[in-house]
């Protein structure tokens, strides 16, 4: 890459197979389609689309169902080619060459590239042992570094752990500076802290159609925000990024939430038991509140998961991520692991 700046020498692209055949339990996709009648009333309304037209540069009918949905202002909503581009947007927006970013760790990889690509310097801070959020440190850290912005993802990729809304509040109250709040697994928690959004001036909320919404392959996303913080996003964000059948089929998503209920509740039904069966398989399981369970487990596991295209994502020194899939996928990935645990 002899074109790299030489600030970047040490990043490399963000990379995930594209598979289309087996068990694809690593992306932490939806384990089914959207219902039905979204479908439908998308492919009825998508005919009348004129595709010669640019789309909503605002996303102006998008936003207004969103807003209806938590109870806010339309001009406190603002969409993206998924949470990551509103993310990136933000610190574009915010961070200066030699400011600092704190974030748990692990948490989204994305945090640290977009750091590095602001010229900022990314601090992480640890989990406890048992890879509950370690609040004191985080706060003992905000107070020692004096970040321009603080990253915070619940229930957290890759372990699963979630905060509560007092220990969200106390780093928000600890700080001056931009707290970026991730929920794009929310939707499977017991708590939503969407309702702290516009409660903060230092505070910016960050959900995704591509989760729970099962929606992924649109790429759409969405940050609410007071005004302000909205309007810093709007000034940086790419004008027309998300396309018109993105926000068409969005906005029928998001004003039929009540049919993706059952659909959640069976997901998390799912991660109980996966979670139970592992667990007497004596395998290292860690509780999670997202569609996805944080996992150690011997490398001989993978390879024979492999060897049946069951697909996971595997992380440093014999830690996994496995999303929770449908109820065939999940018995054939508990028989699989059964066997090597059993040999």
């Amino acid at each position: 890459m002899k074109y790299m700046k030489k600030s970047f020498d040490g990043l490399e692209a963000y990379y995930s197979k594209n598979l289309t055949e087996g068990i694809i339990l690593n992306a932490n996709e939806a384990s089914y389609n959207p219902p039905k009648k979204i479908i439908d009333e998308y492919l009825d309304k998508v005919k009348d689309i004129n595709f010669n037209r640019y789309p909503d540069m605002m996303n102006s009918s998008l936003c207004y169902s969103i807003a209806k949905r938590y109870n806010v202002k339309p001009n406190e909503v603002t969409c993206g080619v998924g949470s990551d581009e509103l993310l990136e947007v933000t610190f574009r927006a915010v961070l200066e060459v030699g400011d600092r970013v704190v974030s748990f760790s692990p948490s989204f990889s994305m945090y640290k590239v977009f750091a590095e690509l602001a010229g900022a310097e990314f601090i992480g801070v640890n989990f406890n042992s048992d890879l509950s959020f370690n609040i004191g440190k985080m706060i003992e850290t905000i107070n020692k570094y004096k970040p321009k912005l603080i990253c915070i993802c619940s229930p957290n990729n890759p372990t699963g752990q979630v905060l509560t809304l007092n220990e969200v509040e106390r780093i928000i109250y600890s700080t001056d500076a931009l707290v970026l709040l991730d929920l794009a697994y929310v939707d499977f928690a017991e708590n939503d802290l969407t309702t702290l959004a516009t409660k903060y001036d230092n505070l910016i909320v960050y959900r995704t159609f591509s989760k729970a919404y099962a929606l992924s392959s649109i790429r759409c996303g969405y940050a609410i925000a007071r005004h302000d913080n909205i309007n810093l996003i709007n000034a940086v964000k790419a004008p027309f990024s998300l396309s018109v059948q993105s926000q068409m089929l969005a906005e029928i998503a998001i004003k039929n939430y009540r049919l993706y209920k059952p659909l959640i509740e069976e997901v998390k039904s799912e991660r109980t038991r996966l979670y139970n069966e592992l667990k007497n398989l004596g395998l290292n399981v860690y509780p999670s509140e997202a569609n996805f369970l944080f996992v150690v487990m011997d490398d001989k596991i993978n390879d024979e998961l492999l060897r049946n295209k069951i697909y996971i994502r595997k992380f440093a020194n014999t830690k996994y991520r496995i999303t929770i899939g449908s109820v065939s996928e999940n018995d054939k990935l508990i028989e699989v692991i059964k066997s090597c645990v059993q040999q």
